[in-house]
């Protein structure tokens, strides 16, 4: 976990590589390649019609390995929009205008995780100048419920590795339940544009230490782990550094804590432990702990989806129960500052094509 987040801060000292960390990407101007379907005519539209430019910009691709490698879009590709209009539907305004500056939105026909976002790299003046999204494709095409998908994906922070979205009795127990209007898929999309809409305003930015010299250019690190949250930023609610949380959002599994590509994973043996240690802390979720960006992309999620009443999310163990909708609801400064975050006159992404 803590290479990956040292890998995706090299964008920022201008490497020519793109980096994956977690399930977010940044490319360089001209790795993000792919070729409509012939039934995909693209046309220009007036900014103010996001939800018409789904249906342009859907893609089903078979799998890739590299982000920065052609794709080609199948023809059947158009079938997979209305799916994504019915979550543009019920989206807060602010969220919906994530859909304009999207060049693409892979339709994966196989993907370890649920979705994934990235961003073409900032120009000169900061601004994001691109963005894309990939989903699983089963998410598109079938109505999986909530707690068998989040629950699913909870229980690989314990190395279990099941059927997609089959909870095993062995493994923390998820219960989520969403309005009538919202569904898994909708979660997913709001915390994919919670990636793009952070790194679009800088809500996670990490400087060098006023006195301190952080020489970056070299990629080492250490010079990396330097770097401290900007006063105001997002990260200074529960993070020390890149890959740190502070002492008192510590606590001792956080160093195990991972769920993609990982060489050392929480186990069965430490599920009481683990979530008797998350508890106290602001996280707000399991996956929120990972890094200052999940952290960011759930608590955003969480802000969204509490606006809804009926909105619970909790987590069972055989020992004690965790109510994660309500651990949001009484963490008053990540609360505040997300929601003046939201009030904002937020930048958005300009589509590259």
């Amino acid at each position: 976990m803590k290479l990956l987040i040292y890998l995706i801060s090299l964008i920022f000292v201008g490497t020519k590589q793109a980096h994956a960390w977690e399930d977010f990407y940044i490319l360089q101007p001209g790795q993000l390649r792919f070729e409509r379907g012939a039934a995909q005519k693209f046309s220009h539209f007036s900014q103010s019609d996001c939800r018409a430019r789904i249906q342009q910009i859907t893609c089903i691709v078979n799998p890739s390995q590299n982000p920065q490698e052609p794709r080609t879009c199948q023809e059947d590709s158009p079938a997979a929009a209305p799916a994504l209009e019915k979550i543009y539907d019920i989206l807060p305004p602010k969220l919906q205008k994530v859909f304009c500056g999207l060049d693409v939105i892979y339709i994966e026909n196989q993907l370890e995780a649920l979705a994934y976002a990235g961003v073409i790299q900032a120009d000169a003046q900061g601004h994001v100048q691109g963005s894309f999204m990939g989903i699983r494709r089963t998410l598109i095409e079938q109505n999986y419920d909530a707690t068998s998908v989040f629950g699913w994906k909870e229980q690989k922070a314990f190395g279990i590795k099941a059927p997609p979205f089959v909870h095993l009795p062995e493994g923390p127990r998820v219960d989520v339940t969403l309005p009538v209007s919202l569904s898994a898929l909708h979660y997913i999309v709001v915390h994919e544009f919670a990636h793009i809409l952070d790194f679009a305003n800088s809500a996670n930015n990490f400087v060098c230490p006023e006195g301190e010299t952080c020489n970056l250019s070299q990629g080492q690190p250490e010079e990396f782990q330097k770097l401290i949250p900007k006063e105001g930023s997002w990260g200074t609610l529960s993070w020390k550094g890149l890959m740190e949380p502070l002492p008192e959002q510590s606590f001792p599994l956080w160093n195990k804590l991972c769920f993609y590509g990982c060489t050392e994973q929480l186990g069965l043996q430490d599920i009481e432990a683990f979530y008797h240690q998350l508890n106290p802390t602001n996280f707000v979720s399991t996956y929120a702990a990972v890094s200052p960006y999940e952290d960011f992309a759930e608590s955003l999620t969480f802000a969204v989806m509490a606006e809804h009443e009926d909105f619970q999310y909790r987590i069972q163990t055989p020992y004690a129960s965790y109510s994660l909708d309500a651990k949001w609801r009484s963490i008053g400064p990540k609360k505040i500052w997300m929601q003046d975050f939201l009030n904002r006159d937020l930048k958005y992404p300009s589509p590259m094509k």
